[in-house]
């Protein structure tokens, strides 16, 4: 009996320990992260900070760079690609990824994502009319618009429209 209650107090001692290192562990833990985060934020406030700064450009510059940049989407059709990204559109363009950001969000008042996503919407709109694409499913008519997942292609459609692309293409059946 006396065995028992000294094994049964060291088992408590030993998990009262064990509790105590794992919370000690945990509180560091936590530290750790929080103390990431708050770099990482402030590394994520200088870059942008940099980038802005750098792209400052007059109002006629803003504008013919924006004009060119339209007219390499819509020349070149360069938002079919998948793989486009605002490094290889300002690349092709001629400028930096900094300029080309500042450009689109002040000229369009858009980020690049919904700048991009216009352009393959319209060109998934432009698909679906056509009868010659009537038989594609909506996913290949996804893909040749530049989109790479079909989830993306219908959340971006559906911002974009206020409807799927199933539902658009149901109602241009009936037109």
């Amino acid at each position: 009996m006396k065995i028992a209650y000294i094994i049964l107090i060291l088992s408590i001692a030993l998990n009262i320990s064990l509790l105590i290192v794992l919370t000690h562990i945990r509180r560091v833990y936590h530290m750790m992260i929080r103390k990431s985060l708050r770099e990482e934020k402030t590394k994520d406030e200088l870059v942008e900070k940099v980038s802005y700064d750098e792209a400052t450009i007059t109002n006629d510059q803003e504008r013919t760079l924006l004009k060119y940049i339209q007219q390499s989407m819509e020349k070149d059709k360069l938002y079919l690609h998948s793989d486009l990204d605002m490094q290889s559109l300002a690349k092709s363009v001629g400028t930096n990824k900094a300029t080309l950001s500042h450009v689109i969000n002040n000229c369009l008042h858009q980020n690049f994502a919904t700048f991009l996503n216009r352009y393959r919407v319209r060109e998934a709109i432009q698909l679906m009319s056509d009868d010659q694409y009537a038989s594609y499913k909506i996913e290949a008519i996804g893909e040749m618009c530049g989109y790479s997942n079909r989830q993306v292609f219908h959340a971006a459609f559906k911002k974009e429209m206020g409807i799927t692309p199933t539902h658009f293409r149901n109602i241009n059946k009936k037109r």
